[in-house]
């Protein structure tokens, strides 16, 4: 199961709507992605734990996406945080929080490691390139694929020895009297749950590209059609809808929207001309997937 959690589904000047922050959930894993000013705040005023994070994972360095970082490792190290914290982004992240501390006279109580990607033994959280008026890049949030054995089949044929069945699982060959069992023979494969967040970007063929096959795509919908989106960096409704399309994604989070649109159902309609399973997340709003 990932949890999303909509903490601000706008984007650029300060509105009514929240900046863009986005937080997933997986089991005890938790990611956050951009980092808008107030962040933290609404976190904690929703009791969203700042403390339970374990990356961070910017898309580029506009202010929007990124003020909330500093004052949210203060706040962490406030509060006596002491274990690693993970930051996946543009080189100039470390700049900023370097810059930061030293002005600040702040030193965290805790490491931070900067990475290129995020890796442990049931997710993977990787960086692909998107298309803005800066380098950005989206991020992958996906869990790894899940290995069991069959049982049926094993106890169709009397297998019921746990140290054959462990060693199949383990994807090794087992030779059983004058038979050679095979782990592909008794193994079933089940495709992890997968996330795509695109940060700001205008279309791009590799973004289509990298978010093929998404559970839920959130993807920078921060004007209707009457605007030049593209000139911005940004993207329409319609094009975030036929970028869902494209990508055979299951369902679509319009995101990054412009303070000028209060209507989120005018947004859904426009997308779902396009794109029937799309929807505009309401800020503090959350969306569960489950593995079928």
């Amino acid at each position: 199961m990932i949890e999303t959690f909509f903490l601000g589904t706008g984007g650029g000047a300060p509105s009514k709507r929240r900046l863009p922050a986005y937080l997933f959930r997986r089991g005890a894993f938790n990611v956050l992605m951009d980092c808008g000013e107030g962040t933290q705040i609404t976190m904690i005023n929703h009791s969203l734990s700042i403390m339970a994070i374990k990356v961070v994972a910017i898309t580029h360095m506009h202010a929007d996406h990124v003020m909330g970082l500093p004052a949210m490792v203060q706040t962490m190290s406030m509060y006596n945080r002491s274990e690693k914290l993970y930051i996946i982004g543009p080189s100039k992240v470390q700049e900023l929080l370097k810059a930061t501390f030293e002005l600040t006279h702040f030193y965290p109580t805790f490491r931070i490691e900067y990475v290129s990607e995020y890796e442990d033994k049931e997710v993977r959280l990787t960086p692909f390139p998107t298309k803005h008026v800066i380098p950005s890049q989206g991020y992958i949030l996906e869990e790894k694929e899940r290995v069991n054995v069959d049982k049926e089949r094993l106890e169709r044929e009397g297998i019921r020895d746990w140290r054959v069945i462990r060693q199949l699982k383990e994807g090794k060959e087992v030779k059983l009297g004058d038979k050679v069992l095979k782990p592909e023979d008794y193994l079933i494969k089940k495709r992890g749950l997968k996330v795509a967040y695109t940060g700001d970007t205008s279309y791009s063929d590799r973004v289509v590209e990298a978010v093929k096959g998404a559970d839920l795509l959130l993807h920078d919908s921060t004007f209707l059609d009457d605007v030049n989106a593209e000139e911005y960096g940004h993207s329409t409704v319609s094009v975030a809808a036929e970028v869902a399309k494209r990508a055979e994604v299951k369902r679509l989070a319009l995101v990054h929207i412009s303070g000028r649109y209060e209507d989120n159902e005018e947004l859904e309609r426009v997308a779902r001309k396009t794109f029937k399973w799309s929807f505009a997340p309401k800020d503090l709003s959350y969306y569960v997937l489950r593995q079928g």
